[in-house]
């Protein structure tokens, strides 16, 4: 089985380039469901607005981008002394790492790979702590392992799981955090796309608590990277002063400005997410071939259940017919039964389910009796030929 993790990559979705050269297609030819950004694409007007102002990118960026850290604070009801815009959010959390160099990072597995591979960097020993799909999150872990220097890490909601932790336990975390003298980040990248915005730790004000967003997942902007840190004032403007000052390069600060003016954009990416998501749920369920565990983001982590079922081959299978997906079992506590899929467009989610299809189609004609699937039992329709 060819390996799903390598040491350049990090075995993250989206690399649409390698996926071309193993399946011997064009990067046009493949539907990228590994990458969980905003399926809307990006807002209306922005490649035009990009062309336009191309001609600046011989001048350097605005310094700390200034009038984009502005108008984002201000989006984010966030005084701008609280704010670090950065080159994506995981450039931010590389950077909050090798300065902060905790002596230890407490990581939830299965998650974002880059939170290791900071901690690595940095110097830090790693300890994971499990954090299932079926398993609520437990603070009283933190009680007497949490030591000064320490930092804990979450994403909310986790990444490739989807599941959605309320503020209340990310409070008491943060408390008992305080109370070793640890640090406490959490990685709300995937916050916006849930509609749930009052569950955000950001309003927080805590001298050991940082918060991470990703703008480039909001926006659609892989690409061109663009996200911020949200800390205590004192700790920003220390890494502001100190830090590098043309972070975000002009097309990036362009871009952020251009997209916060859009103001129906977000409430339009909620309804397709939530309406998408709910699609491919019910399709996955109705095969009887797959569990999908039901997350609050942008994407869903699935496993396969029919016997000898090999995420490697289902890769393979899916993408021959034109489809991307991310293999899950990299991530620590997941294995070859596991994917994850992005949610996009009802016409793009349609084609997957028709991958799918032919995919099991395939287990049946080679007699896989023990598969439980049973093709007879199986609406048409699972497989996108619905009129919706």
């Amino acid at each position: 089985m060819p390996r799903a993790f390598d040491d350049e990559t990090g075995g993250h979705g989206g690399d649409l380039d390698r996926a071309a050269q193993r399946w011997g297609k064009s990067e046009q030819e493949l539907l990228d469901f590994s990458s969980n950004v905003n399926p809307l694409g990006p807002p209306p007007g922005l490649l035009d607005h990009l062309s336009e102002v191309l001609p600046e990118i011989v001048n350097y960026p605005t310094p700390q981008a200034r009038l984009l850290r502005k108008e984002l604070a201000r989006f984010l009801n966030l005084s701008r002394e609280r704010l670090l815009l950065g080159n994506g959010a995981n450039e931010l959390i590389h950077l909050l790492l090798l300065w902060r160099r905790p002596g230890r990072v407490w990581i939830p597995a299965p998650t974002f790979s880059e939170y290791e591979r900071a901690a690595v960097l940095a110097g830090a020993v790693v300890e994971r702590y499990a954090l299932l799909p079926e398993k609520d999150l437990d603070i009283s872990r933190f009680e007497d392992n949490l030591r000064s220097g320490d930092l804990a890490v979450l994403c909310n909601p986790n990444n490739p799981t989807g599941v959605f932790y309320p503020r209340s336990d990310l409070i008491k975390l943060v408390e008992k955090a305080t109370e070793h003298g640890a640090d406490v980040m959490v990685d709300e990248s995937f916050i916006p796309l849930t509609g749930k915005p009052g569950e955000s730790l950001r309003d927080l004000h805590r001298d050991n608590l940082w918060i991470a967003l990703s703008l480039t997942k909001l926006w659609c902007l892989p690409g061109l990277r663009l996200g911020c840190m949200i800390g205590p004032e004192d700790k920003v403007r220390e890494l502001t002063r100190w830090g590098d000052p043309w972070r975000v390069n002009v097309m990036a600060q362009k871009a952020g400005l251009f997209c916060l003016s859009q103001k129906d954009y977000l409430k339009e990416s909620l309804v397709l997410i939530e309406t998408e998501r709910q699609y491919l749920s019910e399709k996955f369920k109705a095969t009887g071939c797959f569990q999908v565990y039901e997350g609050a983001a942008n994407y869903l982590l699935v496993k396969g259940t029919i016997s000898g079922f090999e995420v490697a081959e289902f890769q393979d299978c899916l993408a021959g017919e034109g489809v991307f997906i991310r293999r899950a079992d990299n991530f620590y506590g997941l294995d070859q039964r596991y994917f994850r899929v992005a949610v996009r467009s009802r016409k793009e989610n349609k084609v997957l389910m028709q991958a799918v299809g032919k995919y099991l189609e395939s287990k049946e004609s080679t007699g896989n009796s023990d598969s439980g699937y049973d093709r007879k039992d199986i609406n048409r329709e699972t497989f996108g030929g619905d009129k919706q």
